[in-house]
């Protein structure tokens, strides 16, 4: 999600610039200080996060950068209860524990280290609607990429559901994916030492890769917006329905685990003109539109706007185990060949290691996933 944030934050202001986007022409005078929060709770657990960018110029270059230190909290708008998240590699989180419940109120409270506060409208948890089915269909031309001019290989991932009759349903779709990851640490020109890169006085390759210390998994998420309603399928099974592209970036067997939100009619009609806008190119060269100011004000200032919205929903989840060890085509990524630092007759400072631990957190778990086959 936060490379989704990035590319929409170019889209609706077409003079920014990423270190992964080629650079853009600027058509507007550049402002800096635009704020984006994306907001969810979700029934799962570990499925909540809010992520805050803002538009900034560094060394003469237009780009956005995730905003560090705020206070960030759910605040259930019903009972009062005050639920604190904490910063972790660019969101902010709440505990593992954490959920929401069908019937609930949810809003954000956001305070910027500048003394800039953020609040939401309350938004209602609705009932969820259950995944009966998933499936994976490989594609070698799964998706095209504008950038390298060429169509990119991977699994299209489908689903089936029974639409409830005699109501009007709206639909999210995010994912999580997991992979096997061998290494755990790189440093680059030093050694791992207690928990950290660092330089030495003895000449070193131009780096040394740490292999995980127990089973670990990469974890990605969606560059993309998958939406639905049912204006034409009310009551019906929706069969078969792709929600996700997982691309090739490496060959590892993968699980991918989809997420399926039940949203508001007002988040639908939000997320319906952000896809627009994501999917379209003609929005670098289209002002921002009101709609996707959202659900989110400064309460102390009303001309002070915030693009983004928050978002309370209820979720159902499917998962779906994929072997990749066999497909012909060539992976996304670039593997970097394993450079492995010596631990007999090491020259190094001891104690000598190969190894580096297999930290929790948004992109990284040593937790295996339910539907992993061994």
């Amino acid at each position: 999600m936060n490379k989704l944030i990035v590319k929409f934050l170019l889209l609706v202001s077409p003079f920014f610039l990423t270190n992964c986007i080629d650079p853009v022409e600027p058509e507007f005078e550049f402002k800096e200080g635009l704020v984006f929060i994306e907001g969810i709770a979700t029934t799962v657990k570990g499925g909540s996060y809010v992520i805050i960018n803002k538009s900034v110029n560094e060394f003469g270059i237009n780009k956005t950068k995730f905003e560090n230190g705020a206070s960030v909290s759910f605040v259930n708008s019903l009972t009062g209860q005050v639920v604190e998240l904490v910063e972790l590699e660019g969101a902010y989180v709440p505990s593992i524990e954490f959920k929401a419940n069908v019937g609930e109120q949810w809003e954000i409270d956001v305070v910027l280290e500048d003394g800039r506060q953020y609040r939401s409208q309350p938004e209602t948890v609705l009932e969820s609607v259950p995944i009966s089915n998933i499936k994976a269909s490989y594609n070698p031309e799964l998706q095209y990429n504008d950038g390298t001019g060429s169509f990119e290989p991977g699994h299209a991932i489908s689903i089936t559901f029974d639409d409830p009759v005699n109501e009007e349903n709206y639909y999210y779709w995010t994912f999580k994916s997991y992979e096997n990851l061998l290494v755990c640490q790189v440093c680059f020109d030093g050694i791992y030492r207690d928990g950290l890169c660092g330089p030495t006085s003895i000449s070193t390759p131009d780096y040394f890769s740490y292999t995980c210390d127990t089973d670990c998994w990469k974890i990605r998420y969606p560059e993309s917006i998958s939406i639905f309603d049912d204006k034409f399928s009310n009551g019906k099974t929706t069969t078969d329905l792709i929600v996700a592209n997982v691309p090739l970036y490496t060959k590892e067997n993968i699980v991918v685990e989809i997420q399926q939100l039940s949203l508001t009619p007002d988040a639908f009609d939000y997320y319906k003109v952000l896809k627009d806008l994501v999917d379209n190119n003609s929005g670098f060269n289209a002002p921002p539109p009101a709609a996707l100011i959202g659900n989110i004000y400064n309460p102390n200032d009303s001309d002070d706007f915030v693009f983004g919205r928050f978002t309370a929903a209820a979720t159902s989840s499917a998962d779906i185990f994929i072997k990749r060890g066999d497909i012909p085509e060539n992976s996304l990524e670039t593997q970097m060949p394993l450079s492995i630092e010596p631990t007999f007759m090491s020259p190094y400072p001891p104690p000598a290691t190969i190894e580096a631990p297999c930290n929790e957190g948004r992109f990284k778990t040593a937790i295996q996933p339910e539907a992993w086959m061994n």
